[in-house]
């Protein structure tokens, strides 16, 4: 048995409470950051009006909601 004197136990509590917390806080950012991605996937915009539209259909040219207009499907970026 390991001898353990009562603030050293009050550290390990809070150390391994503070790692729950920080791994919890790691997946958490990594799902939002898988579904940011997946949500970018859906995003289009049109080259007319420069409107921003999700679009879930598998449709190669979607139309714009705001202007009517064909629009070409292109990876936008994040920024």
């Amino acid at each position: 048995m390991f001898r353990v004197e009562p603030h050293q136990l009050l550290f390990i509590y809070a150390g391994l409470g503070l790692a729950v917390i920080l791994i919890a806080a790691l997946l958490h950012a990594r799902r939002r950051a898988a579904l940011e991605r997946g949500a970018l996937r859906e995003m289009v915009k049109c080259s007319l009006c420069a409107f921003r539209f999700r679009n879930t259909t598998n449709l190669v040219h979607p139309r714009c909601p705001n202007c009517g207009a064909l629009v070409e499907r292109k990876p936008l970026s994040s920024l």
